[in-house]
Formats: structure tokens, C-alpha cells, sequence
């Protein structure tokens, strides 16, 4: 598995990104309003440093029950050549919260989440 991004949820991604903007940070991706997932999303770099603005719907209860009142990073992301093989692995140890599914975001590929104990939060890139 390769790290791939740092996903930091946000009530607001124009808002966010500006606080990012003094570190240099790009958008590289246009806002993406992903409806099977319920959230809106916009990456953004600074050299090889992604990472993913999440921003729920208000219907995505999970994600909003975790923002409230303060915006923060809340999962890690990691691309694999073994999707299958690490979900299984990782399943062993963390819950799998959502199962694999295609996301826009990776123009199709598969993503899943898993909870580890402290509630932080993986997610898990096909390749």
C-alpha cells in the first residue's frame, strides 16, 4: 500500500481552501458533488502532500455527527495494487464501515473505509 491523501472534513471547501492557500496548497481537481457518497470534494497539493476537502451533505448523517462544530482531519487514504487481498487483511483488525464501492472521485475505481479502534478512520484505493 502507498499513502495517498489526508481527507480533512469541512462545513465549507472555498473557506478551507483559503486557510490552506499561505501553505502553498493547489486545488488539483475541480469540486466534485459525488451523490452516491453524499459529500462534495476538492483535492488539493503542495508538492507531494494531497489532501481531500470532504464537505457532507446534510443528509450524511456519519460524516456530520464526526464535523459538528469544528472542521479536522479524519482519515488517511491509501492507494493498493492488492485491494482485495488489504481490505481482508485490515478487516482482521479494524469494522468495515463501507464496503467497496466505485467512486468518482478515482474515475471508477473501487474504495472502501474501515474504523480502527481510536475511531480514526482508513480508506482503502484500488489501483
Amino acid at each position: 500500500m502507498k499513502f495517498h491523501h489526508i481527507g480533512f472534513l469541512t462545513k465549507n471547501i472555498k473557506k478551507t481552501l483559503k486557510d490552506f492557500l499561505p501553505l502553498k496548497y493547489k486545488s488539483i481537481s475541480r469540486i466534485i458533488n459525488d451523490k452516491k457518497f453524499r459529500v462534495k470534494i476538492l483535492f488539493i497539493k503542495n508538492g507531494n502532500n494531497t489532501i481531500e476537502l470532504v464537505n457532507p451533505y446534510k443528509t450524511n448523517f456519519g460524516l456530520n455527527k464526526l464535523i459538528k462544530k469544528e472542521n479536522y482531519s479524519y482519515h488517511f487514504a491509501y492507494v493498493t495494487k492488492s485491494f482485495e487481498r488489504d481490505m481482508k487483511r485490515l478487516r482482521k483488525k479494524f469494522k468495515l464501515i463501507v464496503n467497496p464501492t466505485p467512486a468518482i472521485a478515482f474515475k471508477g475505481k473501487k474504495v472502501c473505509f474501515l474504523k480502527m479502534k481510536n475511531n480514526f478512520i482508513i480508506e482503502l484505493i484500488q489501483s
